[in-house]
């Protein structure tokens, strides 16, 4: 029947005398198509389906899955003919799609766009295909199977017809931190590389679905204290980029505990981009953020969702806190109570510089300028009576500790460490600080070039207590030129509580120091962990978690950040 349609279309178009469309000779029409979730099912085997024959399923977003079509061409046709595949979004304008790889395109001309052809584990590109749909009778000829080029490789097969299948991906947030949306619908055709339609087709229109707690986009390369922070409402609050390839800073919001996430205010966001190194703090109603880059240190302000006047809004975007070329950015906030800040970032070695209550900047110092050794990854916490305590990276694998006093005064380095590695991996070998207020302590983690984790403390300003060992497991450093341990360290209460990344396994696991360190446990298994960064606090229902966003093997690309929670106490 289909053959003989045909036929018939073809005779048709010589019997008007008019010169036919050279698309509708050559390829008669696109009949049948199937989608396939098992990214690993091999090329020509009949498994792994999402679905039925041209039956349209649901896609979850960052997720790779494959779609198989038929393709039936006119006997009589002639040449050789490539084919290129096309979308739209929501009954939009049709749309070429790319190949650009996924988690991480490494080409030169390397973009994130909403959807893209990606490379496959399962097949070569080219290899050919058996008749595998049962869609079409007229006789098969093999096509191929694609994988991270934009076209297929030219068919001849006059009055036949043959099978292409096409690994893609639909991320979350694309170049531009433009966003697809759950129940998006998102339609694909094949079409001749020219761009000319076929006669007829049955295309399949596929509904996004954004799986609970996926966050997608791209982690801060170097973060400090990057959220979530919670308002008083139970809004939760993320620094991250949209993709690799267009690092625009964005500030994005969940209102549901989680669950979901989206841009807020992107219309207003800084327009300091590339997020190297960010480090913020929650003071009431307002996130303040330090961002270094590679030539300065910038701040910016965020009011969150309880602002009486301005919720959900940028305040101060790319204010210049100091210039200095970065030999490898670190930067660290401190908001004392007047509402002065302090600054610390590095330069060719660590620098700092004072915000006044009135909101201007100071002069920067430079921290032990012309001694050795040079300094880098500094991190700072405030303590009592405003005094602000800092650690910070020897280059000759050195971890130092020094307090800067309310008047300006900077107290003598004091040696924690030595044996932290020399070489760039371990330049933010601190962790974030822990300050505990009940015991006026300041907890200070560190990564030693034997993989595990150790801890000093300084107790009411005295000397550091004894090195205890943190982890019972190597952490992961540097793991996509991050420069630092793939590891957090938060408070609850009088308990520290450290999660990191296990360099072996990369899983996440975590400790902490409740009746001594104890023996971590198995948080998130399987994936190829980078980054981790998460707060403590309480959710709605008055349980106490640490709410923590986590890359689970982007390997520096985008579309791998989840949002996931472990409760410390309560429910």
């Amino acid at each position: 029947m289909k053959h003989t349609l045909i036929i018939s279309l073809f005779s048709l178009s010589l019997l008007t005398g008019c010169e036919p469309d050279p698309a509708q000779v050559a390829a008669a029409g696109q009949p049948s198509f199937r989608v396939r979730s098992d990214f690993a099912a091999g090329l020509n085997t009949d498994e792994g389906w999402a679905g039925a024959l041209n039956e349209n399923v649901t896609i979850q977003a960052d997720q790779p899955f494959r779609v198989r079509f038929e393709v039936e061409r006119a006997p009589g046709s002639s040449g050789s003919w490539q084919f290129r595949l096309q979308y739209r979004r929501n009954g939009g304008d049709w749309t070429d799609v790319e190949a650009h790889d996924f988690p991480h395109p490494e080409t030169d001309d390397a973009k994130t766009p909403r959807v893209s052809i990606v490379s496959c584990a399962a097949y070569r590109n080219g290899e050919a295909t058996t008749n595998v749909l049962p869609g079409s009778s007229a006789g098969f000829q093999a096509g191929t199977g694609v994988a991270l080029v934009d076209r297929t490789s030219g068919w001849n097969g006059a009055g036949t017809h043959t099978e292409f299948e096409w690994p893609l991906v639909v991320r979350r947030f694309a170049d531009g931190a433009v966003t697809n949306d759950e129940s998006d619908t998102f339609e694909l055709r094949m079409v001749e590389a020219g761009g000319a339609a076929m006669g007829n087709y049955r295309n399949p229109v596929l509904r996004l679905a954004i799986p609970p707690r996926h966050v997608g986009g791209t982690f801060v390369e170097t973060p400090g204290r990057i959220g979530p922070f919670q308002a008083s409402n139970g809004h939760l609050y993320f620094i991250m980029e949209p993709t690799e390839t267009d690092n625009l800073f964005m500030m994005i919001k969940s209102t549901d505990g989680g669950l979901t996430w989206r841009e807020v205010d992107g219309a207003n966001r800084p327009a300091t981009d590339d997020l190297e190194s960010v480090d913020a703090r929650q003071v009431g109603d307002t996130i303040h953020i330090l961002h270094q880059v590679t030539r300065s240190a910038r701040y910016h302000s965020f009011r969150t969702s309880e602002h009486p006047t301005n919720p959900d809004s940028w305040a101060t975007r790319d204010e210049l806190a100091a210039s200095a070329n970065s030999v490898a950015q670190a930067a660290t906030l401190v908001v004392r109570s007047d509402g002065s800040m302090t600054a610390f970032y590095v330069g060719q070695t660590v620098h700092y510089n004072i915000r006044s209550a009135a909101g201007v900047w100071g002069t920067q110092t430079i921290i032990d300028a012309g001694v050795a050794p040079n300094l880098a990854g500094p991190r700072a916490v405030l303590g009592a009576n405003d005094t602000v305590h800092l650690a910070y990276y020897g280059t000759d694998g050195t971890i130092w500790y020094r307090r800067l006093l309310p008047d300006g005064t900077l107290t003598p380095r004091e040696q924690l460490a030595s044996g932290a590695g020399t070489t760039r991996a371990e330049y933010g070998a601190v962790l974030p600080l822990v300050y505990i207020p009940e015991a006026n302590t300041v907890v200070v983690i560190y990564r030693l070039a034997s993989g595990r984790l150790w801890e000093r403390r300084i107790v009411n300003d005295g000397p550091p207590t004894a090195a205890v060992q943190v982890t019972d497991r190597d952490v992961v450093t540097d793991a996509v030129d991050s420069q630092q341990p793939g590891a957090d360290a938060v408070l609850d209460g009088k308990t520290v509580h450290v999660f990191f990344i296990e360099k072996s396994s990369r899983s996440i696991f975590s400790t902490h120091d409740n009746g001594g360190w104890q023996p971590s446990t198995l948080r998130v298994d399987k994936i190829l962990g980078s980054w981790i960064r998460g707060n403590i606090y309480n959710r709605r229902d008055e349980a106490r978690v640490y709410g923590y966003v986590y890359d689970a093997g982007s390997d520096g690309g985008a579309g791998m950040n989840r949002f996931s929670e472990v409760v410390l106490s309560g429910r």
